[in-house]
Formats: structure tokens, sequence, C-alpha cells
């Protein structure tokens, strides 16, 4: 039935109204260092401002999203667990081993490739990451970034095949530089791959993105949004037989899932048997900026005069640490490959200045380190983590060094972590010998600059000079995966909206309720007993990960109320690590007693999140995830 002419304008006005007012609180609460309420608990009023405001939002959203059409993408629920059984892998099993079998030994293998399209500079492609008015809400790609004596930047998918020797199969990972890549998507990039994992006892296909804000827009929403909006609005709110239009550039998406899935099997076929290492560092506060919430962080104690360990009132950034593998092949004349996961916001390089738009094509710091690291003989691998709110620091690495671009700080920041990576287990006197790393060019060349100083002045030492080395282990050749599907709720009226106007390519469940949700992917991995990590899809908020998160505890939360279920940590133990925007891109991940929309600038992660209640989900599903796990 065709709505009125007054729905009509709605839709209209309302879509531009959404263009401007989300993204611009988006930048605003980014950017802002001073809240307009507070959202401690104990500040009642601005509590009960704070639900007011959200009431109000949600109920105009509300009248928004009720404006259109369920999209392509909405199933009934009847029909969505058949959909989403489609093309998903549940991993190695249940059955974890505990210790490897007599003959088995690791084989790895790694291939990349650029996914840049020869046709990059034709005025249809867009960066994914920001937007903006001043650029007219429309992020059209204008070229490659490149720095003079380096050369121009890419945009990658780097791909590793595993397994353990052993006949439980092996598990293919892929991980794309882009803002994002949803699991609809993920499942035509298997599609390609069906026949070959069949054939080839492939038990999982993982698929997660650097989420860097520089590279061509892989989820559809930084592209000529206000034109998309308001003639999908105008479709959907008068019901017009016409399409609706993607919000992603449908060829270079065919282009990419192709690259995707060749790339994988590059890996495949490249694997060979060798031995595989491992260590970590914390990198300490200075590499990464905190723009999560205030609530957020992990509690900082100190023992008092009994004894007794206190909360100081004081939070900081729980995972800072650099996980780092080392594959070594058999054949000697192979290249061995360094696979690395921190979590830090690829972000800086999409930042226009005065004298750069921003909007060129950049793998941001993560490009650099590949590129240092390739210089240094070896292939790269990326797994982002927890990010949250949490953003490379470019102060460390750009104190004192002039730049004319951005992406001279990302590539700063890039080329300082492979430094770091390549040096975790030397001393200070081995990186001094080493002319890759002992930066003595940079020092002499910016005279008494900070650059590189915060880590190589004092690598490796305690307080009292002396060596502290990380152990590096080498890992037992098991390799232990179980994945599970877990339906969250879409209760943000934002994201059902732009959902229904098809702008980012979800299954979305409609609910015989009214209400909307969505399957996602979660996971448990074990490599050896050296390393364990959970995936996420999204952006995961740190407190859901690692000990002592502030914003779990009731009188750190905007509710004043505990969360409901476990941190990672609970479930699988203090040293477990994170595999963050894996499977799936999902938004920031917020604990639900710490979610508000009535706080944009203290709490902007909320407006683009699929909503209250998916933390809870995600926490309960790894929950359900453990007490399948026989350990054997």
């Amino acid at each position: 039935m065709k709505k009125s002419r007054l729905t009509k304008l709605l839709a209209v006005i309302l879509s531009l109204t959404l263009a401007f007012g989300s993204f611009g609180a988006v930048t605003a609460g980014a950017s802002s260092a001073y809240p307009i309420i507070s959202g401690d608990s104990d500040n009642p009023i601005g509590v009960i401002f704070s639900d007011i405001i959200e009431s109000l939002l949600n109920f105009i959203l509300g009248l928004f999203a009720g404006l259109f059409d369920d999209g392509p993408g909405f199933v009934p629920s009847e029909d969505a667990y058949d959909k989403a059984a489609q093309n998903y892998y549940s991993g190695i099993g249940n059955e974890f081993k505990t210790s490897a079998d007599a003959d088995a030994q690791w084989n790895i293998g790694y291939a990349n490739t650029s996914l840049i399209p020869d046709d990059y500079s034709n005025g249809t492609y867009y960066i994914g990451g920001y937007i903006a008015i001043e650029n007219g809400f429309s992020n059209v790609v204008e070229g490659i970034a490149e720095i003079p004596g380096i050369g121009k930047d890419d945009m990658k998918v780097r791909c590793v095949s595993i397994n353990d020797g052993t006949d439980r199969g092996t598990v293919l990972f892929a991980t794309i530089d882009c803002i994002g890549i949803t699991n609809a998507d993920i499942k035509d990039i298997r599609a390609r791959l069906a026949t070959f994992a069949e054939e080839n006892n492939i038990a999982s296909i993982n698929v997660s993105s650097t989420h860097t804000h520089s590279c061509i827009d892989t989820e559809g929403l930084w592209t000529k949004l206000l034109y998309k909006l308001a003639r999908n609005g105008i479709i959907s709110g008068t019901g017009a037989d016409e399409e609706l239009i993607q919000g992603t550039n449908p060829a270079y998406m065919e282009f990419l899932k192709d690259s995707v899935a060749d790339t994988l099997v590059d890996a495949y076929e490249d694997m060979q048997p060798g031995v595989l290492t491992y260590t970590e560092k914390d990198l300490g506060q200075d590499y990464f900026n905190n723009k999560n919430r205030p609530s957020s962080g992990e509690m900082i104690y100190e023992i008092n005069e009994d004894g007794e360990s206190v909360y100081t009132g004081e939070k900081e950034i729980a995972m800072t640490d650099i996980s780092r593998f080392i594959f070594i092949p058999d054949d000697e004349t192979a290249t061995p490959t360094m696979m690395i996961n921190i979590a830090a916001h690829p972000d800086v390089a999409g930042l226009p200045t005065e004298s750069n738009s921003g909007r060129e094509i950049s793998g941001d710091y993560l490009f650099y380190c590949g590129k240092f690291l390739e210089d240094a003989g070896y292939n790269f691998m990326f797994f982002q983590g927890a990010i949250a709110g949490i953003y490379m620091s470019r102060s460390v690495t750009g104190d004192g060094v002039p730049t004319e671009q951005r992406v001279e700080e990302s590539q700063r920041y890039g080329y300082e972590l492979a430094r770091m990576a390549l040096a975790l287990t030397m001393t200070k006197e081995e990186v001094e010998a080493n002319d890759m790393l002992n930066c003595a060019e940079e020092i002499a060349e910016y005279g008494d600059s900070e650059y590189y100083s915060i880590w190589y002045e004092n690598w490796n030492k305690d307080e009292e000079g002396n060596d502290v080395i990380p152990e590096e282990q080498e890992v037992e050749p098991f390799l232990n995966l179980l994945i599970k599907q877990v339906e969250v709720p879409v209760s943000n009226n934002l994201i059902e909206a732009v959902g229904k106007l098809n702008m980012a390519n979800y299954v979305v469940i409609t609910n015989d309720d009214g209400t909307y949700s969505t399957i996602t992917e979660i996971g448990y991995m074990e490599l050896g007993n050296q390393f364990k990590t959970v995936f996420l899809p999204g952006e995961i908020c740190q407190d859901l990960v690692a000990p002592d998160g502030a914003s779990l505890v009731a009188s750190n939360s905007v509710t004043a109320k505990p969360f409901s279920s476990k941190p990672a940590c609970d479930i699988f133990g203090n040293d477990v690590k994170c595999f963050g925007l894996m499977n799936d891109a999902i938004g920031y991940v917020v604990p639900d007693n710490d979610y508000t929309n009535g706080d944009p600038v203290n709490h902007y992660h909320e407006l683009i999140s699929l909503g209250r209640g998916v933390a809870s989900a995600l926490m309960n599903g790894l929950i359900a995830l453990s007490e399948e796990i026989v350990r054997v």
C-alpha cells in the first residue's frame, strides 16, 4: 500500500537527518574532550537526564525506522537458521587436545595480494572510515597515498593456512585491509571455496578486517550517503516498484570476494612443515590512544597498609600487549612468517589536514609494518584485537618530527611496531648492533627528538637496568578450534533503518514479536598450550575480554547495574587474547549495563552498534561454547 505524501516527505527529510545527525554526533563525540552530561552513576541527575535523552532519541528513531519496509536482507525467523547454516564452518570440533600427537607438526602457508582495482580513480570508489559535511558526505577516492622515498601505499588481503599435521583439518584465515566486512559477505567468500574446502578437509574459513579507516568502503556507509539514503528512503517509504541500490560498489565487492578466495587457496598451496614460536610483551600505555567511554578500562589496584588490594578509582587501557608468532619452515630457503596481534585502530592516514583531504587509499600503519618486516625477510600476517575505542598513539612516534601528510605518522607507527616485533627477545645491546633496529639514522637526523626513544632507550630493561627478556616458546603442534553461531538482538533503531535501506549487507531476522535480530559467529582457539584466543565480531570493548573491566561493575556503569554475564577472561582464563572483527562487522560491542544513547559525547560508540544486549549474547555464547569443550 502506498503511503501518503506527508510520509514520503518525512522519509526524505529523515533520511537527510539520519546522515547529518548520526555521523555529526559520532564525529563530535569522538573529538570532544568535555562531556555534556556525566556518565557516572554517582550523579543521579546526569543519569536521569541521560535516560530522558535516550528515550526521546529512541522514540524519534523508532518512528523513522518504522517508515520503511523490511530490506532485501530481512528474513522470517523460521528461515533464518537455514540461511545461517549455509557456508558456516564450526571448526575442528569440541574435542580439544591437551598434547600433540607423536607425529604432529605445524604446517603453515602464506599469501597476500592487493585489493586496489585497476580503475580505482574512476570516481566510483569511496574511502570507508570518515565522512563529514565538509566533503559533501561523499568520500570519493582521490588516489593512493605515497610517501617520498618509500613509494605508494596499498590495500591488501593477507592469508595464512594452518594445520597440526593430523587429519583433524586445516584452518584458513584472511585479514582484509578495510573498515569491516559483514558475515553475509564472508559467507559469499566461503561459497566460492565450498568445493575446494570439501576436497581438502578445510575445517574453518575465517575472515577478519584490520578496521583501517583509509581503504575502499566494504560496508556501504561511506559512499554517496545522502543520495543513496534519500533515494532508497523514497522507494521504501512509498512502496515504489524499484530495487534499493546497495551501499557498496557491487562490482568491487565481487572483485574483492574473488581475490580473497583465490588468495586463501594460494596460502593453502604454500603450506609447508616447520616450527612455530610464540612470545608476548606489554608495550605499556604510551603506544595506544584511549577514546573509550570514561567508564571503561582496567581498574588499577594498590596494596594498602593492611596488605589488602584496594581499587584506586583510576583506570587504564586493559590490553596493551603485543603477541608475536614466528613460523620457521623446515626448508631453510623458504620465507618465515611473522603473525602479530595487537589492539589499535589504524585510523590516521584517512584524517584530513589543511594540505591533504585524507581520501587516498592507505593500509595505514599495517602497510608500513608489513613493508618493514618484508624488508627484514618475513611474510606478515596481522590479527586485530579488541579495539573498541583504542587507537594508535601518534604522539609517541611523531614527537618533534615534521609531517606534511598524516600517512607519514602511520609510517612511523608501523615501522616502530615492526622494530619492536623483531626485537621482542633481544637485549638492548643486540638491538644496537642491528642496523635495522638501532634507530641511529633517525636519531641523528632529528637530533634530540624523542623519535623511537620510548622503546629504544630502555628496551627489555627493568628499573635497575637489568635485562628482562620475554620468553620465546616453541608452540606444541596441536590446534583446537570451535566456532558457534549466536543470535544477537538488533535494538538500535538507527541501524535498523540502515538495514532496511539496504546500505549494508546483513541478514536480519524479522521476529514474530516485531523485533529484529541477526546471527553472527564467535569462536575459541588454542595453539598448543602456549596461546588461546576468542574470536569475536565487531569492535569489542576490552572490558569484555580482559580482567578487572571497570564498566562491568555497577558503580562504574551508566545504569548503576552490574554486567549480567561474564567477560571472556572469566570463561577461559586471564591470559586469553582476542581476535576482534572476526567473521563479522557489527559495530561497537558495549556492555549492556553501560549502554546508553543518552550521552553521545561520552557514549558515541552506541550510535554505531547493533544495540543493548549484544555483549551479553556474545558472552553467553562463549559460556555455552566452553561447556561443549571436552578435553582429550
